[in-house]
């Protein structure tokens, strides 16, 4: 006990001694350390210079140079999570007016409602509390099944539902979710008759964001390691897991409106719709799907995040939300499909105001799923940071998702929704609307002349119209 007591106390001095050390040599360290890097970078000729990286970065970009780095090293497109770097749709360029007594702002924001109905003319519409649901994330191919078991109780503490996307289906996911739209993919998984009485609706995937409608697979090697995934997307040993480009049951407009007509029979009638990216062709797209008759329209926009995608592709391939939402808003009204068919959009979407602006354009509701992750992990990106980033938490080839808690996810993605809910109410009470739904186009002002002649809203510089 005694030799016990004192190497303890040989190793608190040492420590003490090289803390010290530590202090006193600290500022000749750092002093040296400048002094070198400075004389390089203010002496050495350009072709052997350090601040040649930086000027290569700031005509680059350090993304692209990263991406470089990675197409040498490996001789495959790099697969960049979360999608687009910067986001293209012009929300910042939208404010809200308030009234004072033109029209009087409401007495008390919790009177603001915010339910919305998905697929009103379907026989079981999916009826939710909040405006805002969690989008389309795959179990498997992308996140762990803790992560998806996490969105879904934080959507179900919320009052809203989440999206299986395009893996297979997990059913603690379903347990887990009160409200859950199953996502029929490209793929030939989760198609069954028992699968698709869970739902609460379907979502048929065309495509999504800036990732189109780009192939995917799952790597055999991968499967191998992970027998459970491979049982699930129904490959043989040895065997990848493929997503086409296209729905190969159904691919020409009656084709579409068989598919549609056999999942409402299978599902007993709860709403089904389509996912697509936006795109310059979707009018003509849309014209197609509405011939269908679904019950609601998703479409995913140019900023919309992804899994993996293809660095090259993500940053040039699709519409901008914003335009794409106004386009389907536009074709829907003039087809006098309005409160018939349902429109949701998502893609960079990240704050109330963002959410709430996309409802004053025509959305009926919105669907979010980057910002939807970072207020899922919260602070228990301790876990892993600074030697690993946050997102090492929540995929499922990472070695340390089980580190995430399930419970306390929930909580924190519930209390994200529910604050963002309730500064969409006070944004509502401001206008004196008393629904979320009730805030519209006539509710925004933009100091963009050209961005408000082209969504028919009031540019800031002009008195109001009626």
């Amino acid at each position: 006990m005694k030799a016990f007591s004192l190497s303890v106390l040989a190793s608190l001095v040492g420590l003490t001694v090289i803390l010290c050390l530590l202090v006193l040599l600290g500022r000749r360290i750092i002093h040296f350390i400048f002094s070198f890097v400075f004389k390089r970078i203010t002496t050495e000729p350009y072709w052997s210079n350090l601040f040649e990286s930086y000027n290569l970065a700031k005509m680059i970009g350090l993304g692209r140079m990263i991406e470089t780095e990675l197409r040498s090293a490996h001789g495959k497109p790099p697969n960049r999570p979360f999608g687009r770097r910067q986001g293209v749709s012009p929300w910042q360029d939208l404010f809200f007016n308030p009234v004072y007594l033109y029209r009087l702002p409401l007495l008390d924001y919790t009177t603001v409602g915010t339910g919305v109905v998905i697929g009103p003319e379907a026989r079981h519409p999916l009826k939710l509390k909040i405006p805002i649901l969690i989008g389309g994330m795959a179990y498997g191919t992308a996140l762990s099944a803790r992560t998806k078991q996490g969105l879904a109780l934080g959507a179900t503490m919320a009052g809203t539902a989440t999206n299986t996307g395009n893996g297979p289906f997990l059913p603690a996911e379903r347990t887990a979710a009160e409200k859950l739209i199953i996502q029929y993919s490209r793929g030939s998984w989760a198609k069954d008759l028992e699968v698709l009485q869970e739902a609460d609706a379907v979502e048929i995937q065309l495509g999504q964001g800036l990732w189109g409608p780009a192939p995917a697979e799952v790597p055999a090697s991968r499967l191998a390691r992970n027998p459970k995934l491979r049982h699930l997307l129904g490959a043989r040993p040895g065997e990848k897991a493929e997503i086409p480009p296209r729905l190969l049951e159904a691919q020409t407009g009656q084709e579409i409106a068989g598919l549609i007509a056999d999942l409402r029979a299978q599902t007993g009638g709860v709403p089904i719709g389509f996912k697509l990216g936006g795109t310059q062709w979707l009018e003509r797209e849309l014209e197609i799907l509405v011939r269908a008759n679904p019950d609601f329209i998703a479409i995913d926009g140019l900023e919309g995040g992804t899994h993996g995608g293809l660095g090259s592709t993500l940053d040039s391939l699709g519409t901008p939300t914003l335009f794409a939402l106004v386009r389907a808003r536009r074709f829907l009204d003039q087809k006098k499909l309005t409160g018939k068919i349902s429109l949701l959009v998502g893609g960079g979407l990240y704050s109330s105001m963002d959410f709430l602006k996309a409802l004053a354009l025509g959305a009926d509701a919105v669907f979010i799923g980057t910002v939807a992750l970072l207020a899922l992990v919260h602070t228990q990106a301790v876990k892993v940071l600074p030697w690993e980033p946050p997102t090492a938490l929540i995929f499922e080839s990472s070695g340390q998702k089980q580190k995430f808690q399930i419970d306390q996810g929930g909580q924190s993605l519930a209390n994200f929704l529910k604050a963002s809910v309730q500064e969409m109410q006070v944004a509502a009470l401001c206008l004196g609307k008393d629904h979320l739904t009730a805030v519209d186009k006539r509710d925004l002002s933009s100091i963009n002349q050209e961005l408000a002649s082209y969504l028919g809203l009031q540019w800031c510089g002009d008195p109001a119209q009626e």
